[in-house]
């Protein structure tokens, strides 16, 4: 096999990132999804606290997880097939969106139930995994808008911390379109013009 000089080995490390990015740009779906449901999840929480069934809330939100994780276990393998092509960058982000998937179940409903944090915490240890989910694949895509995207979480985290907690989630929601949706429209256009 032929060696490659320094310059080559840079050029093919950059073509391997720009196909990365076009087969990132298809992904866009995830995102947008990720992003209704938790925004779905807290409108049917404050309309159940509203109509005080708040034995409800839970089954609510396991509802439209589940829902999200159905459509990430169809879609995924459907965009896999599509690309043919699974690069190292590919690989590194599936590890780290299932990492952050189990530190989201972790830490917005297996902790809470063993009282090891209030209720009340939740939205800001969601919006802490958020942060780093989002800048961990901005860095690994080097995108600066989801670095960007992921620093907003961290700042909304502290924000929440401030807030009383029956009112978090509610700031939970414009952190999801700014952090989840706006990069997710973004990457659907850039789709729109690679297909």
């Amino acid at each position: 096999m032929e060696e490659l000089n320094p310059e080559q080995e840079l050029r093919f490390i950059r073509e391997m990132v720009e196909r990365t990015r076009k087969i990132t740009a298809g992904s866009w779906m995830f995102l947008l999804i990720w992003g209704f449901v938790p925004i779905l999840g807290v409108i049917g929480m404050y309309i159940l606290a509203a109509l005080k069934k708040y034995s409800w809330i839970w089954p609510n939100w396991i509802f439209f997880v589940a829902a999200g994780i159905v459509f990430s276990l169809i879609y995924g393998p459907k965009i896999q097939r599509q690309t043919g092509i699974k690069t190292y960058a590919q690989k590194a982000a599936y590890s780290i969106s299932v990492a952050c998937a189990l530190g989201f179940i972790l830490a917005g409903f297996i902790l809470p139930m063993l009282k090891l944090y209030p209720w009340g915490m939740i939205p800001v240890m969601m919006s802490l995994m958020a942060g780093v989910l989002i800048f961990s694949l901005g860095g690994l895509f080097e995108w600066a808008l989801l670095k960007w995207c992921g620093a907003l979480f961290w700042i909304g985290a502290l924000v929440m911390v401030f807030i009383h907690e029956n009112y978090r989630a509610l700031l939970f929601v414009p952190l999801i379109i700014f952090g989840y949706i706006v990069p997710a429209l973004v990457l659907r256009a850039r789709y729109k013009k690679q297909s």
